[in-house]
């Protein structure tokens, strides 16, 4: 299968995938109709390790037939072995707080399975993406990485990934000056 000049690499957080259940609830309905976007629009789904499992414990049912289906159209990218810029080893060693250096390990592989692959990641967290702007300079992220929230503005979110998520036209890290 040939895949559109505008297809991309997205890393989707479990939080995504966990939340993207039948419920009607808004949240629910926002992350399903991101994921059903990134495959109308034959966007990769970047699986490390990492995530697999994450994905394989917290996953909803929707989800679940989600990624099958990604895996049966082969839109899917599985990185292995898992992206290693360094970023853990300069979390460790920044000045913080041991809550902010969890909270920033916790999620550490989003941010390094971006950077390997088209700089993009579909996740809710909002103070982990904070936490990674404020301290990008101390930790060299070395590119600009979109971080799109589909709990905040699903539309702007579908609309992102229609237009082939670009990672200027996103809120994102910023690379390091």
């Amino acid at each position: 299968m040939r895949l559109p000049a505008t297809s991309r690499r997205l890393v989707v957080d479990t939080n995504v995938a966990r939340s993207a259940s039948e419920s009607q609830h808004p949240i629910s309905d926002a992350c399903r109709q991101v994921l059903d976007a990134m495959t109308t629009g034959q966007h990769r789904v970047v699986l490390s390790k990492t995530q697999y499992w994450e994905w394989q414990k917290h996953q909803s049912g929707f989800a679940k037939n989600w990624l099958a289906r990604m895996m049966g159209k082969k839109l899917y990218v599985v990185l292995n072995p898992e992206a290693d810029s360094g970023l853990t080893d300069r979390i460790y060693r920044l000045e913080c707080t041991e809550k902010t250096r969890k909270e920033m390990l916790k999620d550490v592989h989003l941010l390094e399975s971006a950077l390997a692959t088209d700089h993009a990641v579909v996740s809710q967290e909002t103070n982990v993406l904070a936490l990674f702007t404020t301290h990008t300079e101390a930790l060299g992220i070395p590119r600009a990485v979109a971080w799109v929230n589909p709990a905040e503005n699903v539309t702007a979110c579908i609309t992102w990934i229609e237009n082939g998520a670009p990672v200027e036209k996103a809120r994102s890290i910023p690379p390091r000056a």
